[in-house]
């Protein structure tokens, strides 16, 4: 009985034991348990995210589209797969890749100013590939990769054999830097181990570095952004790839030199207004008081309507008495008539190449050294058609060394679209109008106020190289007059005009520092007339800024407006 009390005692105190055992457990286990869910949580907010981000998601396509990836940065514009080939928007080579591909809607041709000639291409024709060049979808064109590179210094790369395909376009490099993973690595969307998966690389697979994006503050220091050779693009851990290699790139393609024309010393360029066979015989008293000119501009050729006509003035004679003389003759060809519609005119190839066609028999009839284009007031619509114009007229002047150059208004908001770096790529000087700065239909104002040169000459700059700058200059102002009612009207007086007219009504003259400029007014019959001045010492202040920027020259306008002193300032 004895043993049996014993047996339970020990029993029941086993049992108090567990019991006691499992109540000290009890904490332990609850605490490992609050760990594990901190660290689960830690690792969902601070671990390598197992999240892979699918191919549709990274490229935005479906079915035949394209994305395009340019300079690695995806594009909103698609191309398009066309009969086993990849085929570019116009809109987005224009926009990104090369500006000079000219689509003529009318005349269904696509037209490319190459140094060597003016390309044509038709819809009938075929590349490399022996693919069309280009064809129509959906009122948009869109052109081959070999017609691309054919004039465009681009690689490509084509990824079109999955379900969601893809374009690479980049401006053709040197060379690559390459490098090699240590072990498989994963590429994420972003330079963090938080960002999804994009693909996975293989151990010692060779991986392109490539740009990271512009506007990208990552740790260059921990990552790098990196495109695989299956068309991925994504960021991996530095510590995850070996040293750099530097790959060279075959490139075939021939840089294109449009070539430039240069008179070999400071312009002074003078313009002749001539609106009559008449004015011709000009010639000789205005050179003659134009000391230190060397090309002069006679307004020759005016355009008539919107098939590539023009009124001529031109004369044999003049180009052999000016040149008798030591200038160059450059003719001018304007579009102030009202029968030209300018856009309407410069979109058909045949027109603007009629048009040029006439220039070049022209150039050869009277034997000129260049020509001026004067087209003005150029609607931002009809840019891309002048653009084009120029382009083709470039390549005909220079392959009969015939200098090219254009006249641009003053830079400003409105007229921003004006791509003066691409005119200069084309043109052998560039003149800018620094004139006008108020005229005829504004309120009273400087023809051209010393900071209105100013400013156009540094915004001038920034697009043309200072040896193809030409400042014009003006020589006459204008004289304001408003009436007791307010209203405002004015005319355009040479600076010999307008000293005239100081002197007879014996206007006291104010010189304005901030401007550059004298200034006078007077009452009369109820009316307050003004006058900002052109003279000699508008011009020394003017020259003074000019000669700081070191353009190739001075143009002006225009001859015999001016009085004789000037022509000492503007010389030295």
């Amino acid at each position: 009985m004895e043993e049996r009390n014993e047996t339970k005692e020990l029993q029941s105190a086993r049992r108090s034991r567990k019991r006691n055992g499992r109540k000290s457990l009890l904490p332990l286990v609850l605490l490992f348990a609050l760990v594990a869910v901190i660290l689960g949580l830690w690792y969902r907010q601070f671990g390598p995210s197992r999240t892979r981000i699918s191919e549709n998601s990274l490229f935005g396509v479906q079915g035949d589209e394209v994305a395009v990836l340019y300079n690695y940065e995806l594009q909103s514009d698609k191309a398009v797969l066309e009969n086993g080939s990849v085929y570019l928007p116009l809109t987005l080579v224009k926009r990104e890749m090369n500006r000079r591909f000219y689509w003529d809607k009318d005349e269904k041709c696509l037209v490319y100013a190459a140094p060597g000639g003016v390309r044509t291409f038709t819809a009938e024709e075929v590349d490399t590939e022996s693919k069309p060049l280009f064809f129509v979808k959906n009122q948009a064109l869109y052109l081959s990769l070999p017609l691309l590179r054919e004039f465009t210094n681009v690689r490509t790369e084509a990824y079109t054999d999955g379900e969601v395909k893809r374009l690479f376009v980049e401006t053709a490099p040197e060379s690559d830097e390459v490098r090699a993973t240590k072990h498989k690595t994963v590429l994420r969307s972003r330079p963090s181990v938080r960002g999804s998966i994009v693909t996975v690389a293989a151990k010692a697979e060779a991986l392109r570095v490539i740009p990271d994006h512009a506007d990208a503050k990552t740790d260059t220091a921990r990552w790098v952004r990196v495109k695989t050779d299956s068309g991925f693009t994504g960021y991996v851990q530095q510590r995850s790839l070996q040293a750099a290699e530097t790959v060279p790139y075959q490139n075939s393609f021939a840089a294109q030199d449009y070539g430039t024309l240069s008179i070999g010393g400071k312009v002074l360029l003078g313009f002749h207004l001539v609106s009559n066979q008449a004015a011709n015989q000009g010639l000789s008293t205005l050179a003659g008081n134009a000391s230190g000119m060397n090309v002069i501009v006679p307004t020759w050729f005016s355009l008539r309507g919107n098939e590539g006509d023009y009124q001529s003035y031109a004369d044999r004679a003049y180009v052999e008495a000016a040149h008798e003389k030591g200038l160059k003759v450059f003719a001018l060809l304007d579009n102030f008539d009202k029968s030209v519609t300018t856009g309407e005119l410069l979109k058909k190839t045949s027109v603007r190449k009629k048009l040029i066609d006439s220039l070049m028999a022209d150039a050869d009839l009277y034997g000129f050294d260049g020509i001026n284009v004067d087209l003005e007031l150029i609607k931002q619509e009809a840019i891309d058609q002048y653009l084009e114009f120029i382009r083709e007229l470039s390549v005909a002047c220079h392959a009969k060394q015939l200098y090219l150059t254009v006249d641009v208004p003053n830079p400003a908001k409105f007229n921003a679209y004006y791509d003066r770096k691409e005119l200069a790529v084309f043109c052998d000087y560039i003149i800018n109008m620094g004139y006008d700065e108020h005229t005829g239909g504004d309120a009273p104002g400087s023809t051209a106020s010393l900071d209105f040169v100013t400013t156009g000459l540094d915004a001038c700059l920034e697009e043309i190289p200072k040896e193809k700058l030409i400042q014009a200059v003006p020589f006459y102002t204008r004289l304001w007059t408003e009436d007791k009612n307010g209203k405002v009207s004015s005319e355009a007086l040479g600076m010999k005009a307008a000293q005239d007219w100081v002197n007879k009504n014996q206007v006291s003259l104010t010189y304005d520092e901030t401007l550059g400029q004298n200034y006078g007014q007077r009452s009369a019959n109820g009316s307050i007339q003004s006058i900002w001045m052109e003279d000699a010492k508008s011009m020394q202040a003017r020259m003074e800024v000019i000669r700081a920027k070191d353009p190739a020259g001075i143009a002006v306008w225009r001859l015999g407006l001016e009085t004789t002193d000037v022509w000492g300032i503007i010389n030295r």
